[in-house]
């Protein structure tokens, strides 16, 4: 199988996000087949990995030092070969020499495809070699609980400015719904980038879903790190559980059922947790893939105090969590 829904053991997707890791995504196929020999051979029957050249450098093979050796093409034997005093012109296998490269619109599609996306997938490259903005998608085990997600997903987050070109490129997509980084980084690294006003950061190998035999997303995880654990911030003065049902505003207290007035909750408290004030209620509309005749008053309707909590005026509308707190409310 040559494509990315390929299933991979834990072994192959952990050295899948090890040669993500390096500077230039590749390995020797000396390498590969000198130590990894099971786990890269899925990784090239997955497509996951593509041809990169060939190491311009080997180990001898004649003179037993182990001596590092540059390498030329010989033409009359049309290898690459290498020279020795002792031996002469010495052939190398072009086998062990090559180079492979993991293919990023590979590894994308692979995630996309754990994730449930429908599908092919266009990702935004936001920073050039370190950061995808990958898409929404609809993330939860129960349909009734999924909440719209935004992926992105980021490599080799210690490298040095790497911190800084991410945390402005994310800047510029304010306005998401609440979303999660993945990442091939590992959790040291993950845990030091994490920020106000940054989505949680997740590496990708602790996403695996327990258990099972080959590597699997496990969207729960993921779901849980990108919405549940955010919200549960006992000093804060403004409070939602996982699942938007209960919203506390300092003393106030708001209760949601309806699957659409909480995806409404959930998208207006990311703008106010992301400082971005009033959001457009059309975009928000199109963003939550409600029909475009949506309107607020309907979504709501029969909920007595939602216009406490939600502000609505010229086609904009908010949570009035800053007016709540400093006791200045007018319900309309």
């Amino acid at each position: 199988m040559s494509d990315a829904t390929a299933r991979l053991s834990h072994a192959a997707v952990d050295l899948l996000l090890t040669i993500v890791e390096t500077p230039s995504m590749a390995i020797s196929g000396a390498a590969l087949d000198g130590y990894h020999a099971g786990a890269g051979a899925e990784l090239v029957a997955a497509g996951a990995l593509e041809a990169d050249g060939f190491e311009p450098v080997a180990v001898s093979q004649a003179d037993h030092d182990d001596a590092v050796v540059s390498l030329a093409w010989d033409g009359d034997a049309r290898r690459h070969a290498y020279f020795s005093p002792a031996a002469g012109m010495v052939a190398v296998d072009d086998h062990a020499l090559r180079r492979l490269r993991v293919r990023p619109s590979w590894l994308l599609d692979w995630l996309a495809r754990g994730l449930g996306f429908a599908g092919p997938v266009r990702p935004v490259e936001l920073v050039p070699n370190h950061l995808w903005d990958l898409g929404d998608v609809w993330l939860g085990e129960r349909k009734a609980a999924q909440r719209r997600t935004a992926i992105y997903v980021a490599r080799r987050l210690g490298e040095p400015g790497a911190v800084r070109r991410i945390r402005e490129a994310l800047q510029s997509r304010a306005g998401r719904p609440p979303g999660i980084i993945l990442t091939s980084s590992p959790a040291g690294i993950a845990e030091d980038f994490a920020g106000v006003g940054t989505p949680p950061v997740l590496p990708i190998i602790q996403c695996a879903k327990a258990g099972a035999p080959q590597f699997h997303l496990d969207v729960s995880i993921i779901s849980t790190a990108a919405h549940g654990l955010r919200s549960m911030r006992p000093r804060s003065p403004v409070q939602v559980d996982a699942e938007f049902r209960v919203v506390r505003v300092g003393d106030r207290e708001f209760r949601f059922r309806g699957d659409k007035q909480r995806q409404v909750v959930e998208y207006l408290y990311g703008a106010w947790e992301q400082g971005e004030g009033r959001v457009s209620v059309a975009l928000m509309i199109t963003d939550l893939d409600f029909p475009e005749t949506t309107r607020l008053r309907d979504l709501f309707r029969g909920h007595r105090d939602w216009k406490d909590l939600i502000g609505y005026e010229g086609g904009a509308c908010w949570l009035r969590c800053d007016e709540l707190l400093a006791g200045v409310v007018n319900p309309d």
